[in-house]
C-alpha cells in the first residue's frame, strides 16, 4: 500500500515547455492527498526559487525536499532535515572558483547568491525557466552552513574541482549545471529520512522524476516512475515509464497504479 509520494519539479510537476503544471497534475495531487497519501516535493531547487518563481502556487504538499535533498521542510516551513557541506570544503571550492573564474551559486538556509552571470548561467537558467539568483559576495555566504554549491561547468570539467571537496559529491541537472552536495545527502537519503519520521517504509512510497539527480530516489522508492521526457539513464533506473509531463504523465501513472 502506497502511503507517500515524492515529486521532482522541473519536467515532472512543471512543464519544461509551458513553465506551468498541467491541470491534471493539480487534480491528481488533490485526489492523492484526499486518499491519505502524503505528498512531498523533491527538487534540486532551493525554497527561494520555488517561492520567487511561483512554480507550485495552487498546489498543496506535506513537505519540501530542496537542494537535491540537502534540506527538507515541513508544510509550515520548519526545518526537518539538513545536510550542509563541510565548511572547509565549501571554502576550498570557493577558492578554486575564484582562481578559475567560474560562475558559482551558493545556497544557505537564508540566502541564495550567485557571483556573476555568464552565457552558461543564462543558458541553464533559461532551461528551467528561472531568473538568475541575486548577485553578491560568496565569501559572506561562508558564515552560514552551505547546503549546495552550483557550478556552471560541464561533466568533463567537474573532476578538476572535486578534489577540493573529497567528502562531497556532485550531481548533474543540466549539461553545464552541477551541484556539489554532501556525500550523505541527496534526494534518496532525504526521502528515506522523511519516511522514517512518518513511520513509512520505502516500499510504501512512489517517486517521480526525469533527470540524473532523480535516479537514486527512483531506485530507493517502492515504485520509481520516470516521465516520458526523462533522460535515458533515468528511464533505465525506473520501474515504470509514464507519458511526458505535458501529456498528463503524472495523472496517467497514478491512475495506472490505482492510486487515484
Amino acid at each position: 500500500m502506497i502511503k507517500a509520494a515524492f515529486f521532482d519539479i522541473d519536467g515532472t510537476l512543471v512543464s519544461l515547455k509551458k513553465k506551468v503544471y498541467p491541470a491534471s497534475t493539480k487534480l491528481a495531487l488533490q485526489r492523492l492527498r484526499a486518499s491519505g497519501v502524503k505528498c512531498f516535493v523533491a527538487t534540486g531547487r532551493s525554497k527561494f526559487e520555488i517561492w520567487s518563481e511561483h512554480l507550485l502556487d495552487g498546489l498543496e504538499f506535506d513537505g519540501l525536499l530542496t537542494n537535491n535533498g540537502q534540506d527538507a521542510y515541513a508544510a509550515d516551513g520548519s526545518l526537518l532535515y539538513g545536510k550542509p557541506l563541510d565548511p572547509k570544503e565549501a571554502e576550498a571550492v570557493l577558492n578554486w572558483v575564484e582562481k578559475n573564474g567560474c560562475a558559482c551559486w551558493m545556497v544557505s538556509a537564508e540566502r541564495s547568491v550567485l557571483n556573476f552571470v555568464n552565457a552558461r548561467v543564462l543558458q541553464a537558467m533559461e532551461a528551467i525557466h528561472t531568473q538568475p539568483p541575486e548577485r553578491g559576495d560568496l565569501r559572506d555566504m561562508l558564515n552560514k552552513p552551505i547546503y549546495k554549491i552550483v557550478l556552471f561547468l560541464t561533466h568533463e570539467e567537474m573532476p578538476a574541482v572535486m578534489p577540493c571537496a573529497p567528502t562531497s559529491r556532485m550531481t548533474q541537472w543540466y549539461a553545464c549545471g552541477h551541484d556539489i552536495i554532501s556525500a550523505d545527502g541527496g534526494k534518496r537519503n532525504a526521502m528515506l529520512e522523511i519516511l522514517r519520521r512518518y513511520g513509512i517504509l520505502p516500499s510504501e512510497c512512489i517517486a517521480f522524476g526525469d533527470s540524473e539527480n532523480d535516479i537514486e530516489m527512483l531506485r530507493g522508492a517502492g515504485i520509481g516512475v520516470a516521465m516520458g521526457n526523462a533522460t535515458p539513464e533515468c528511464i533505465a533506473a525506473a520501474d515504470y515509464v509514464t507519458a511526458d509531463c505535458d501529456a498528463d504523465g503524472l495523472w496517467k501513472a497514478l491512475e495506472h497504479f490505482g492510486l487515484i
